[in-house]
């Protein structure tokens, strides 16, 4: 399968990378598509691909059976739109667009042209650890949910980060900071473990750096029957990365390395209907643990060629065998933490809690004025 990358910047040239070295069973890198003609001299000389600098040249010239989008934000739904009313199968960076309205545009496409495979690269989503717990909650073995916590604070960014490209961590630029670029992944997360959240409660600061947009971010979620707490920072060191979810019949906690569940032998309401004293029967409060480990050879892969590749993979076999069910994340999965993203940024804006999903006409509309703001340099600045 002939495979072209459009946008090769940081993760982009990862793609391409995999696909030129052959790290993609049943794929070529066909081709380059980049506004800068730096960089698409660069990619003739290192792989020898034909190179385009506009997408719709490359995706009309019939050069590539398949695209990966892997340009800034806002141009996600025009770019993929393109390529999927062309009949070629597309594979778009997260997230899928910057405002939920934009997102639902470029699903209704996919959904009139079903015969072309549409995915998202969800990379988290193949980190094993994730995968067991979304089973563990699934089968409910860990009971009634009744809380959850996920505090995401090991991806740091520096200055240096910010100004490699201009639109990082702008509202004009990126549609926002630490929310849609870092925070999508443990977001879509958790709604692909918990679900979709009913309401939200959000305050975002900038802290320690010169952008506009927030890299601090502290959210209350509201579920039916109990509450997930959710912090995420760029700025700290060393940071932490920990999803921690308790039911009625247990605790799990996930880790960088690793999942650890201690899975009671009965639920907490029998429990506490069999004790007969203060801190329960102690022979009643025992549990198993099940614990795995992130594994060597996942470290090792990931260090290769980055969990992407897992995803790249996923699209191509998806790809020739006409087969969605084969993706990682089907494109219109972007959806859920898309709406969580504009829901967050809303409620921090008005300063109350929002209702999900959110109002996407209401949402298009505060980013349009936030956008505005940014331009006229009335934008918050770094604490």
């Amino acid at each position: 399968m002939r495979v072209a990358v459009i946008g090769t910047g940081r993760m982009g040239s990862r793609h391409a990378a995999n696909l030129a070295s052959g790290a993609v069973p049943g794929a070529q890198l066909a081709a380059i598509c980049d506004i800068d003609p730096s960089v698409r001299a660069k990619a003739e000389s290192k792989w020898g691909v034909k190179t385009f600098a506009d997408h719709r040249e490359l995706i009309d010239s019939g050069a590539a059976d398949a695209v990966v989008v892997a340009t800034p934000h806002y141009s996600h739904v025009e770019i993929c739109s393109h390529a999927i009313e062309a009949g070629v199968h597309t594979l778009v960076e997260k997230p899928i667009s910057v405002t939920a309205q934009s997102a639902r545009q470029l699903i209704d496409v996919a959904h009139r042209h079903g015969d072309v495979i549409f995915g998202i690269v969800y990379n988290q989503r193949t980190n094993p650890l994730y995968a067991r717990a979304k089973a563990l909650v699934g089968s409910g073995q860990l009971g009634e949910i009744v809380r959850a916590d996920f505090t995401v604070t090991d991806w740091y960014r520096s200055q240096f980060y910010y100004d490699m490209n201009g639109w990082r961590a702008s509202w004009s630029g990126e549609g926002g900071g630490t929310l849609i670029n870092q925070c999508v992944h443990q977001l879509d997360l958790l709604q692909w473990i918990l679900g979709m959240p009913s309401e939200v409660t959000c305050k975002c600061r900038t802290v320690g750096r010169h952008i506009s947009t927030e890299n601090d971010v502290t959210a209350l979620f509201g579920y039916d029957g109990f509450d997930c707490s959710f912090r995420a920072s760029t700025h700290e060191l060393p940071g932490v990365n920990r999803l921690e979810i308790a039911g009625t019949k247990g605790l799990l906690t996930v880790t960088r390395g690793m999942l650890t569940a201690k899975l009671l032998k009965m639920d907490e309401s029998e429990i506490n209907a069999r004790s007969k004293r203060d801190y329960g029967n102690k022979e009643d409060k025992k549990y198993r643990t099940v614990r795995k480990f992130y594994g060597i050879d996942n470290y090792l892969f990931d260090w290769r060629m980055g969990q992407q590749c897992k995803v790249l993979r996923a699209f191509v076999r998806a790809a020739e065998r006409h087969d969605p069910s084969l993706l990682v994340a089907r494109g219109e999965e972007g959806m859920g933490a898309l709406s969580m993203i504009n829901a967050m940024n809303f409620s921090d804006w008005s300063g109350g809690k929002v209702s999900l999903p959110v109002d996407e006409g209401a949402y298009a509309d505060a980013l349009a004025a936030k956008i505005k703001e940014e331009m006229n340099g009335k934008a918050g600045i770094s604490k």
